[in-house]
């Protein structure tokens, strides 16, 4: 109890604490608005029990001042089918990830990406369910690039869901539109 209590603590410091740096890097830069979706898949003890997922999601990301450097909240869904007893795993959750963009000449502009978040997770076995909320962090890469007027990005990233057993791992491709 005391480890769930103080994980949402946690999980809540980093948000306040990113929302209010947002709040300063919005007065000098607009905010971009994203969609994604892709596969996912699980890895490790995760792997065992789940197959092949779809992971999709939209974020609102913005500079931090003239930098290389941004923010980007994430609201993510994946759903993935289950193996052996397990039914289905669902996820639903959000990321505050930081951005670092590196800067190149060419017309595909790689980032890293790395945050923190929180998930919920429902898993289905045999007409019954249960759901768990836990503390989240990814770690991931990706490339914006255009085509004609459309500004796209396609990106990997490594989730690994905290939960009280073993962490929920997974590595969602994804390719998206931002406006």
């Amino acid at each position: 109890m005391i480890g769930r209590t103080f994980r949402g603590l946690m999980a809540a410091t980093v948000l306040v604490a990113a929302v209010s740096t947002a709040a300063e890097a919005q007065m000098s830069s607009s905010p971009r608005f994203g969609i994604k979706a892709g596969v996912a898949m699980p890895l490790g003890d995760f792997g065992d029990v789940a197959g092949l997922g779809i992971h999709a999601g939209a974020h609102l990301g913005m500079p931090l001042g003239t930098g290389n450097w941004g923010l980007r909240f994430d609201a993510d869904y994946g759903r993935y089918a289950g193996e052996g007893i397990v039914d289905n795993v669902t996820q639903l959750g959000g990321v505050a990830n930081v951005i670092l963009n590196v800067q190149t000449e060419s017309a595909w502009k790689p980032y890293l990406l790395a945050g923190l978040g929180y998930y919920n997770t429902k898993v289905e076995i045999g007409g019954g369910s249960g759901d768990d909320s836990n503390m989240a962090f990814n770690v991931g890469a990706g490339y914006n690039f255009t085509m004609g007027s459309s500004n796209l990005f396609t990106e990997l990233r490594f989730l690994s869901i905290q939960t009280d057993g073993d962490a929920l791992n997974a590595f969602p491709i994804v390719i998206g539109l931002r406006f």
